[in-house]
């Protein structure tokens, strides 16, 4: 009988030198027993590239896809998330155009692992909450060799990928046996550059070569990047829900309400932004490997990455306090609050100042032994860390300054029919020369704020792995197994200052030579109706941030620095694990069957402790703005839980036919909750706005998701790079995490928008005819003798106590993910000619409810994702031409300013990349890249369609370059 099966100790040899090594133009295949010569096969190109992705789907157990470099120092992209996206159920986010986390058959960041050479990597972000969601954007990928990604669960792999587990592979020197170099430059131009450089620079290099008779190998990349754009955007804060009982008497209202539940929903606000981006990554890795003996090999590598990015952005926009302002309104059958005129207003114009810097660091330690025929050992070790902090003084990332034109009379949105809301105002005092009736001797200013963030996480790591090869000729054909120790700490701080006065609007006139007038040409967000030439105020004043903010710091005597941490959350996870595998090689009627199965156990141990301060009041600013004030004093708590799993799988993949494949995997799998689900503290919300005063509770002793899977798949691999395969998941998950809002009050804490003497102030404004409107009620206390001496309304004992909306997460929920997969990758024969499609469908039974308002649980991420891609290649010529699409999906949960749970939505993304090169000679090629070269928009909305949250022109970049290999 004829079997292709592949023993699976020369299987892990030709992978080793396929995948995990730096790629020579040729590579050969030793079989471990037996001496057999294989012929030399070409190995750089698209083509090639293909063969060996294709051959490691082919012959691993499970469902597993991979992505393999074309060429030294040459991956498909040169962001790893846009390269992921290319594979059948990977979808992605973007941050700044750029890929940035991956979503895997509809699971989000959260529940993929990214492994950096089988390591767990730690991840970190700016924020007072920790993160398990691994940012693409900091690595590059000039040193990757090869991306695994492990669909199915096996008991060898570390635990913590629900959707998927992510293995990103880099080079080794001691796997090419020669010396091998190659280095690129780039010349950037993003489309979208205003003030930055309209070409930024890419340098990139790797060299490894070995010694000593190939016992010693030293292997270094490095690569750097600098990218400068400008994003221009629309925004909604959130769009806050039942609020309407607050609705002005005296307003002129056309309410067609049909929501089942009564819901309403208003907006917070409509703005606008430009912003210039500038990013820097650098990365670098350093190999040496040592095989004194031949059963003996030994290595050493560091990792370093760092992302910075420094950002500053100009935003306008009107404010809109809420229906107690309004003079009219249309309610549309969705219970929107589509169309509205308030009185009063302010044209405000905040800059912000961003800088954030990444940087992760990993040293490892790898001993492969080869005891005997039978007996292997594996010992590695790591020490990684991921720092994210703000790039500004004091870890501050983010400083922003508010001025305001104060000239509006009244506002009004309009998001009956256009994909941005039409603003438009009418004006106190009209310029008799016409347009513009907003001038620089309008503005004053209102107040600034200083935010700052440190996240750092640390994994230590140690895994030790043993096999043994059946010697007999039996079924079985071997055991691995293996225990491992991981331990995973995390640290997040976070603070801000509150608003810090910057004369709180008192000032009308002092900066008329401050500000420079700015008009929007009609290309602005044109990409949207209602953008463009659609814009009713199409205009907006500008200034230096700071030059503003030195001088409101001399006239007030105030300092816009960081304030000392107020959020400050420690979280230590200590993993240990043991697990047994064996690999079976069989035959069902006369086919090779392979079986895999596993077990591993796990055993967690929790500690969470968390700063906690107290409220002391909450206190009315001014109209629009609200602040909870804290006691300095603070204590920590300290709170521990612990949870064991047993995670088995089974893994059948039987050969029909030389070229025909099916497999059937089970597998139990786990992610660990959310670390800012953990953490051991209650928190109020700094900025207590009327309708969004809301606080969340952590909660240390949550479970970890837990699911069991299901994979059927068939796979027709009928030439060296074509093959057509479809699969079938299903996912059922339990323990999933669901918010609950409960209802809380604290009696000291006192809320004077409801107090007696508000309720006076409203009662005379609608006796005398006038609108009661928040400016018009605080004008009234602070006229009234209700104001401190720095003109605030502080909370009284007459006030009602404020009610908060507390959310604390549970494990509440179950549910199941099911889906197809289907790809087709097929070349033309020997035309050089190529395309790959896919197309994944995703459903579960879970679906969110738009017309409630009340908490409930959906699964962020779950949608669609078609790829399609044609290829050319020949001796000198290579080009892809490569479409993205996502369709539209829920994307996040909650709104900035809904005041409850809230839905965010994205709407169907399709993005187009182009890449050629052209091989000038055996050393030297020229490529051409471009990215989104049609220019798609990105669009997020609230529970429908017109409630806009955010509409975003991105725009195309393109690369220029060169890279010499010898």
């Amino acid at each position: 009988m004829k079997s292709n099966t592949f023993n699976k100790t020369r299987l892990a040899t030709c992978l080793s030198l396929i995948l995990g090594a730096t790629l020579s133009p040729a590579f050969a295949q030793d079989a471990v027993q037996g001496a057999e010569e294989v012929e030399v096969i070409q190995v750089s190109g698209i083509r090639s590239s293909q063969i060996r992705a294709m051959d490691v789907k082919r012959s691993s157990d499970g469902v597993v896809d991979a992505i393999s470099a074309e060429d030294i120092g040459k991956f498909p992209d040169t962001n790893l998330a846009e390269s992921l996206q290319r594979i059948t159920g990977v979808s992605i986010d973007r941050q700044n155009g750029e890929g940035s986390k991956v979503t895997v058959r509809g699971f989000g960041p959260d529940f993929n692992l990214v492994l950096l050479n089988n390591r767990v990597m730690p991840t970190a972000q700016v924020s007072g909450e920790s993160t398990r969601s691994f940012e693409f954007a900091n690595l590059a990928s000039d040193s990757v060799s090869a991306v695994e990604i492990y669909k199915t669960g096996k008991a060898d792999v570390a635990s913590g990928g629900i959707g998927s587990t992510i293995n990103i592979q880099t080079a080794r020197p001691l796997s090419s046996k020669s010396m091998v170099a190659s280095f690129g430059v780039k010349a950037h131009h993003d489309t979208s550059v205003e003030s930055g450089d309209n070409l930024t620079p890419e340098i990139s290099g790797i060299v490894s070569n070995t010694f000593m008779d190939n016992k010693l190998g030293l292997g270094l990349s490095a690569s750097y990047q600098k990218r400068d754009s400008n994003v221009k955007r629309a925004t909604i804060d959130g769009w806050r829900q039942n609020i309407h009982g607050d609705l002005n008497p005296n307003a002129v209202v056309e309410d067609n309400n049909k929501n089942p539940y009564g819901n309403t929903f208003y907006a917070r606000n409509v703005g606008f932004a430009t912003e210039d981006i500038e990013r820097e990554r650098a990365n670098a890795q350093f190999v040496v490997q040592y095989a004194p003996v031949e059963n003996l090999e030994i290595t050493a590598d560091y990792t370093y990455s760092q992302l910075e990015d420094v950002s500053s952005t100009d935003t306008w926009g009107l404010w809109f306090s809420g229906p107690g302002n309004a003079t009219s309104a249309h309610i549309n059958e969705n219970g929107t609050f589509d169309r509205v005129t308030e009185v009063d207003g302010d044209y405000s114009g905040t800059m912000n100042q961003n800088a954030s810097k990444n940087r992760n660091t990993s040293l490892g330690l790898n001993i492969d032994w080869q005891a005997s025929e039978q007996l292997s050992f594996s010992l590695d070790m790591h020490d990684s860390e991921a720092v994210s902090e703000g790039g500004l003084d004091n870890y501050a990332d983010n400083i922003f300054f508010i001025l305001g034109a104060l000239n509006v009379s009244d506002k009004t949105y309009d998001a009956t029919s256009t994909d941005i809301p039409l603003l438009g105002a009418n004006y106190a005092n009209l310029n008799p020369a016409g347009e513009p009736h907003l001038l620089p001797e309008h503005y004053a200013s209102l107040f600034a704020g200083v935010r700052a963030g440190r996240n750092e996480t640390d994994v230590q790591q140690t895994q030790f792995d043993g096999s043994w090869v059946n010697p007999n000729d039996s079924a079985l054909a071997s055991i691995d197994f293996g225990l491992s120790y991981l331990s995973m700490q995390t640290h997040a701080q976070a603070s801000y200052t509150g608003p810090i006065s910057a004369g709180w609007y008192g000032n009308m006139g002092l900066w008329k030579d401050d500000v420079q007038f700015v008009g929007l040409g009609s290309d602005f967000l044109s990409d949207f109706s209602g953008g463009g030439s659609e814009m009713l105020i199409p205009y907006y004043y500008s200034y230096d941030q700071a030059a503003a903010m030195q001088k409101a710091e001399g006239l007030y005597d105030v300092e816009y620095v960081a304030a000392p941490w107020q959020d400050d959350h420690n979280i230590e996870e200590k993993t240990k694990a043991v697990y047994i595998q064996a690999n079976i090689q069989s035959e069902l009627y006369d086919m090779p069957l392979d079986v895999v199965a596993g077990l591993r156990y796990e055993q967690t141990d929790v500690t969470a402790s968390s700063m906690q301060q107290e409220a002391q009041q909450v206190v009315w600013l001014n109209p629009t703005e609200w602040q909870t004030l804290f006691s300095d004093d603070f204590t920590f708590s300290h709170e521990t839980h612990d949870y064991s799993e047993l995670l088995p799988s089974l893994d059948l993949r039987l050969e029909l036919r030389e070229d025909l494949i099916t497999r059937v995997s089970y597998s139990k799998t786990i992610t660990r909750p959310t670390l800012g689900s953990m953490r051991a503290t209650t928190s109020l919300t700094p900025i207590p706005k009327v309708g969004s005063r809301t606080g969340f509770a952590g909660n240390p002793a949550l479970k970890p998701y837990s699911s069991d899977n299901i994979d059927l798949s068939v796979e027709y691999y009928y030439d060296d790079a074509s093959y057509l395969s479809v699969g079938w998941f299903n996912k059922d998950v339990e323990n999933f995490l669901m918010n609950t809002i409960s209802t809380e009050q604290y009696d000291h804490l006192r809320d004077p928008f409801m107090g007696p003497a508000a309720e006076q102030a409203r009662a005379e404004l609608i006796a005398n005819n006038q609108t009661p409107s928040d400016e018009a009620v605080f004008q009234w206390l602070l006229d009234n003798g209700y104001g401190n001496d720095e003109n605030r309304v502080v909370q009284s004992d007459n006030d009602p106590v404020a009610t908060w909306n507390i959310s604390k997460p549970n494990n509440v929920e179950d549910l199941s993910i099911r889906g197809w997969e289907l790809a087709w990758q097929h070349w033309l024969w020997d035309t050089g000619l190529g395309f790959s499609l896919n197309y994944t469908k995703v459903n579960g039974d879970t679906e969110y409810d738009v017309q409630r308002t009340d908490e409930q649980f959906a699964l962020p991420g779950l949608s669609d994702s078609a790829n399609f891609a044609v290829f050319y290649e020949d001796e000198r010529w290579q080009a892809r031409l490569a479409y993205n699409w996502r369709d539209d999906f829920l994307s996040d949960m909650g709104q900035a300013e809904a005041g409850g749970p809230a839905p965010q939505f994205t709407e169907a993304y399709g993005q187009l990349d182009l890449s050629v090169s052209y091989q000038v000679n055996e050393e030297l090629v020229v490529f051409f890249e471009g990215i989104n070269i049609l220019e798609q928009e990105k669009r997020v909305h609230g529970r429908f369609q017109e409630q806009m949250l955010l509409a975003q022109q991105n725009d195309a970049r393109y690369a220029l370059g060169l890279r010499y290999t010898f």
